[in-house]
């Protein structure tokens, strides 16, 4: 089975960002996003603020938290630039007082069924007893694993859900004002859920510590990676 991974994230937390500074041209003009990139929504605001991107990526302001999220299927993790605007947004206001930073994937494997995805998880983890069955039904099951490596936690979640199975590479429609049009949700997959984040707490001004495990993303997913070729079927 292969997965279909969805988003790639990084998120920096501090005590003291200023989200009211964030837009399309501080973001091109300190060259931290693409000159070409063009965005489509833009919110600016003292509590909060956004810029999404045509290009499937997206800037995400709040008072303690700065969230930068690809989610483009065809580019993501190995060519997505999230790292790197991650690391300059950091060396553009580096008086900010970070205090820590995740890094999460998000992806699926589609199943036939619900009841089929749900007895995938459950036949895998959980031995068989009275919680198998109950009422006549077999349960929807969750499962979490979370570990620390290195100062590192580690929490990856396989749950079932349903996704919208989307359209990988496909160029964004836009109306006559340019603004991005939305088709008609399609029916909904039936999926296995696999998210995973990777967390480092820091000490106040350690931005090299940072930046430096942002640096390392792709350890991380290899380690992902690694972790559900050991629970789902190769095809």
């Amino acid at each position: 089975m292969k997965i279909d991974l969805s988003s790639f994230s990084i998120v920096v937390l501090a005590k003291t960002h200023n989200p009211s500074i964030l837009n399309p041209d501080f973001l091109k003009v300190n060259g931290i996003v693409e000159q070409n990139f063009t965005p489509f929504d833009v919110l600016c605001t003292p509590p909060a603020s956004h810029v999404f991107y045509k290009e499937a990526l997206s800037v995400i302001a709040e008072f303690e938290r700065l969230q930068f999220i690809d989610e483009d299927r065809v580019r993501i993790p190995y060519d997505s630039p999230i790292p790197y605007i991650a690391i300059k947004y950091i060396d553009v206001l580096p008086h900010v007082r970070y205090m820590a930073s995740g890094i999460n994937f998000v992806g699926h494997y589609v199943f036939p069924g619900k009841e089929i995805a749900s007895f995938f998880i459950s036949n895998t983890f959980i031995k068989n007893g009275p919680w198998s069955v109950i009422n006549g039904q077999r349960p929807d099951v969750g499962i979490k694993f979370a570990y620390n490596v290195n100062d590192v936690l580690c929490n990856i979640t396989i749950e079932t859900a349903e996704t919208n199975p989307g359209t990988i590479g496909a160029e964004r429609a836009e109306d006559e004002y340019g603004d991005v049009m939305m088709d008609e949700p399609p029916q909904l997959n039936p999926v296995v859920l696999v998210k995973a984040n990777y967390h480092l707490a820091a000490k106040e001004a350690e931005n090299k510590r940072i930046k430096m495990f942002i640096a390392k993303w792709y350890t991380y997913f290899e380690e992902f990676h690694n972790f559900l070729e050991g629970v789902f079927p190769a095809d």
